[in-house]
């Protein structure tokens, strides 16, 4: 891979400016291509401050910017690239097309991406004619800093892809996180989850905006931060209790959502229920008495580190009207 130094970025918008500096820092040649003269024209100094958030002693913001170039012909921005990278906006019909033209430019060992959120990749190839080298490269906001990246395969997609796609992030100090086409993927599947149940407590008047993003900052955020939804799981509570606490929400609301699901009831029967004996969706070799003061002291840290730096205060909120 490390001799293979061209990236076509197409789409030079939000998305495609942060991706595209950042294939920049890390050394690639970089040709920006959007059908918007203005978008090209100005991406240098809509990619100023990204830059300069990734320059460090080996990478001055010129260097960066330096592999960077415009290609307003798509023939050109193509052409040599190891990888063509779509960002154009969230429009099927637009990614289609672009996509089945790129398939007739580039010869077949040319891999392709998307960045879409949304659409999944047998739709936007149904008029591509070599869809095995199709992955989705999909990068959370802002690109340059959220090391996860989202890997999407279909089921055209061959298992070396995605091993390639891990390679290749790492190159760029970034994870693959590998998951298949499906309504939402992986991180907006979770996200919108948790914020359609946010919307109904602000719909149910239960408590207010300062308190929602309290309550998720200050309990639920730390301890996802530092271990995720599943081993966070595994560390707090048993799977018994989230079975228990499961069923009874869903008997409570009648919301099929809150239903404990079968994949939860194997693991109790299987005696998996977490850190508290040894093995949940994780194994554990330290005693759990070890594993609870070790998972408190990482907390601790986290907490102090938010508590000194009011985060929330230092952002830019406006002040609250009279």
């Amino acid at each position: 891979m490390q001799e293979q130094r061209k990236i076509a970025v197409l789409g030079a918008g939000f998305m495609g400016c942060a991706i595209a500096t950042l294939y920049a820092r890390y050394g690639y040649d970089v040709a920006l291509h959007d059908i918007n003269a203005a978008m090209l024209d100005s991406y240098r100094v809509r990619a100023l401050p990204i830059a300069e958030s990734l320059t460090d002693a080996g990478h001055g913001v010129d260097d960066i910017l330096a592999n960077v170039r415009a290609e307003a012909p798509l023939d050109a921005a193509v052409d040599g690239a190891f990888l063509v990278h779509e960002t154009v906006q969230e429009v099927l019909s637009i990614k289609q097309a672009l996509f089945a033209r790129i398939d007739a430019l580039c010869p077949p060992a040319t891999i392709f991406a998307t960045n879409t959120s949304s659409y999944l990749l047998s739709d936007i190839c149904k008029d591509v004619e070599h869809r095995e080298r199709v992955l989705g490269i999909h990068y959370v906001t802002p690109a340059h800093i959220v090391q996860a990246v989202e890997l999407i395969s279909a089921d055209f997609t061959p298992p070396s892809l995605i091993d390639w796609g891990r390679d290749f992030l790492k190159t760029i100090d970034h994870i693959g996180i590998a998951c298949l086409e499906r309504p939402g993927f992986l991180v907006n599947r979770i996200q919108f989850a948790m914020q359609q149940e946010i919307y109904r407590i602000m719909d149910e008047g239960l408590t207010s905006r300062e308190d929602v993003d309290a309550a998720v900052r200050l309990s639920l955020g730390p301890r996802l931060a530092l271990w995720g939804p599943l081993l966070t799981e595994d560390l707090v509570a048993s799977k018994k209790t989230a079975v228990a606490v499961s069923d009874y929400l869903h008997a409570q609301t009648g919301d099929p959502n809150f239903a404990s699901r079968a994949v939860l009831h194997r693991l109790v029967e299987q005696g998996k229920l977490g850190a508290i004996t040894g093995k949940g969706w994780y194994e554990f070799e330290a005693d759990h008495a070890t594993v609870t003061s070790r998972r408190d002291g990482q907390l601790k840290e986290l907490l102090e580190w938010l508590r000194h730096r009011d985060p929330v205060g230092t952002i830019g909120l406006a002040a609250p009207a009279a």
